[in-house]
């Protein structure tokens, strides 16, 4: 997940501290330079569930250089523009922790989706309703409280930065610091919602095609 290298790579011509691969994937300790474990693919599932709620691109409406590598070890985190349930919320965040030490291995997530799944009437469950309920009346009542419709499905277009590349490069990047978790992703924005949507955001009404 974030990381691959050509067939044809030669490992003796290799560059210290540059790695091949998606730069908004890849674990903040291995932007660094330090070695691929199990925790840095647990960062990129985190990122992954963060596309898939979402139906965008982790920072798709900015440039991925070294400026956002210093950023994502400084904390940078992909934020919803939509209300998530927090039990999700608090699985992400813990994905995307930037100790790894502190990320759930993936034995603890399948457990957790498992109990997310067979578990009738769960806190999930109310959270869904809740956080349906909060996007309904946010988005001027286009769908309806009633329909769960992931937001792949809401007729979402994006403008993507022209220096936003989500193919698999040569990354080099020398002195990047002490990757750090931000209070403000952490702490003070539990559900982790932007407060204004980006510009680059458009919803088409008339891809909706939502039934009674």
């Amino acid at each position: 997940m974030g990381l691959c290298k050509p067939a044809d790579f030669d490992e003796s011509q290799s560059i210290k501290n540059s790695i091949y691969g998606v730069l908004p994937y890849i674990a903040p300790e291995v932007l660094r330079g330090q070695n691929y474990t199990k925790a840095a693919d647990i960062y990129s599932f985190g990122i992954i569930m963060y596309e898939v709620i979402s139906g965008l691109p982790p920072y798709h409406d900015i440039s991925h250089d070294k400026d956002l590598a210093i950023k994502i070890c400084h904390g940078l985190r992909p934020r919803f523009n939509i209300k998530v349930p927090k039990l999700i919320v608090h699985l992400i965040k813990r994905c995307l922790d930037a100790n790894p030490l502190n990320r759930p291995n993936a034995e603890e997530i399948r457990r957790i989706l498992d109990k997310w799944v067979n578990q009738p009437e769960s806190d999930l469950e109310n959270q869904i309703k809740e956080a349906e309920e909060f996007n309904y009346n946010f988005s001027t009542g286009l769908i309806p409280s009633n329909c769960r419709i992931p937001p792949t499905n809401l007729g979402l277009s994006y403008k993507t930065h022209s220096e936003a590349i989500y193919t698999s490069r040569l990354l080099s990047f020398n002195n990047l610091p002490e990757p750090i978790n931000s209070d403000d992703y952490y702490k003070q924005h539990d559900n982790i919602i932007s407060e204004e949507f980006s510009e680059s955001l458009q919803i088409d009404v008339p891809q909706l095609n939502i039934s009674d």
